[in-house]
């Protein structure tokens, strides 16, 4: 199950030390923790720093940062694709240089569950992390994470860190997820690839929550112990949080249903925007389809191209729906749903993520943050293509 590579250490870096959002030392994540689980209260806060300009929204204030938002108790960041495969442009993103700042401001623990990588700065602060006393573990799929000819997972073998594969057991470890010091989540769509970060449409975000990274942790333990797939327990310590009034839920797969959640949710919508890599399910698709002919849904699309066939019934009954404009991939995860709930993740909408992957799962009841996919959806749009009927084969 662990594999070590014979090959000496490629990378050393100087140690660096950031914090996460402004907060740092054992004294205050034990006053936060004992906050959080005796009160039942996340109360930790965001330091005033440099912020872009505030953003009005309709539940409070929330930052312009570069790449996305900052909203007190998260960061939210989106891919700017560059289209490339000049490696000396793969440095920079916003995206990247935050999730490189999160884990230099680690203290204590950092558990990554990543499909893949090849990010070489993510790999060296992981290395900086294990160098100065943190204790750093990874998870990973045996096919694409450990075997990829360009992977820098290796690296972090050849510093003694421990790393777990799912051995090509058949489904995908497909997570993408990150703990920090039991108080910090990273989850969304990024591989952290070159091709994740720099080429393909994407999100991610930093969540702030010591009830949520629980939720992560013990998935982190399950995996790291050899369980993977659905045969893995189905127990959620806090299947639901709330964060300053916003409603987070998690759900596991293939050990979960969010197929049956997602459906509860699209039966309940009047309307729904949806950025999907893949959209296959039927149980999905058909509600989407019978509540947009008869009215009942405010529905747009946006597939990645190369996927557009599995849709093809949207697209031929005349909904709004277009193909990704992106000439690399188009990797987004999400359903926009009432402008006020997101739906976002590892999770694809497929058969192989609800009964074979390992895939992270996050409803998100916010507008700010909604507001913000809202955006990034308008943005793709733009950019989109309309499929003719022939094109389609309708």
């Amino acid at each position: 199950m662990t594999r070590r590579s014979q090959r000496s250490s490629k990378t050393t870096s100087k140690t660096q030390r950031a914090t996460v959002g402004g907060l740092s030392g054992i004294a205050i994540i034990i006053i936060v923790l004992i906050a959080q689980y005796v009160l039942g209260i996340d109360v930790l806060k965001t330091e005033e720093g440099d912020k872009g300009p505030v953003i009005e929204s309709g539940s409070g204030e929330v930052a312009s940062i570069e790449g996305g938002i900052d909203g007190g108790w998260y960061q939210l960041y989106f891919t700017q694709p560059i289209n490339t495969q000049n490696e000396s442009l793969f440095a920079g993103a916003p995206l990247e240089n935050a999730l490189v700042n999160a884990l230099d401001g680690a203290q204590q623990t950092i558990d990554a569950a990543l499909f893949e990588m090849n990010s070489q700065p993510v790999t060296d602060a992981l290395i900086r992390a294990h160098e100065r006393g943190v204790q750093v573990r990874f998870v990973t799929d045996g096919e694409h994470g450990l075997e990829s000819p360009d992977t820098t997972i290796d690296q972090l073998e050849d510093a003694d860190i421990p790393v777990v594969s799912d051995d090509g057991r058949g489904g995908f470890m497909h997570d993408k997820f990150i703990v920090i010091d039991g108080l910090y989540v990273w989850t969304g769509s990024t591989n952290i690839t070159h091709n994740g970060i720099y080429n393909n449409n994407n999100n991610a975000i930093l969540i702030r929550s010591s009830r949520l990274a629980a939720n992560f942790s013990a998935e982190f333990e399950e995996l790291f112990s050899g369980e993977f797939g659905k045969t893995s327990p189905n127990t959620i310590a806090n299947p639901s949080v709330n964060i300053e009034g916003t409603q987070i839920e998690t759900i596991f797969e293939s050990e979960g249903n969010a197929p049956a959640r997602l459906v509860e949710l699209i039966n309940q919508a009047h309307s729904v925007r949806f950025m999907a890599f893949s959209l296959t399910r039927d149980d999905l698709i058909q509600p989407l389809l019978t509540r947009a002919q008869n009215g009942q849904l405010d529905l747009k699309g946006i597939v990645e191209a190369s996927s557009r066939q599995f849709v093809k019934d949207l697209f031929c009954a005349g909904l709004d729906m277009r193909q990704d404009g992106n000439p690399d991939v188009f990797h987004h995860k999400v359903f926009i749903i009432d402008e006020s709930i997101v739906v976002m993740g590892s999770f694809n909408f497929s058969a192989r993520a609800a009964d074979d992957n390992d895939e992270n799962l996050l409803i998100i009841h916010n507008t700010d943050i909604a507001s913000a996919y809202l955006d990034e959806f308008n943005r793709r749009w733009a950019e989109a293509q309309a499929v003719s009927d022939a094109d389609m084969g309708c």
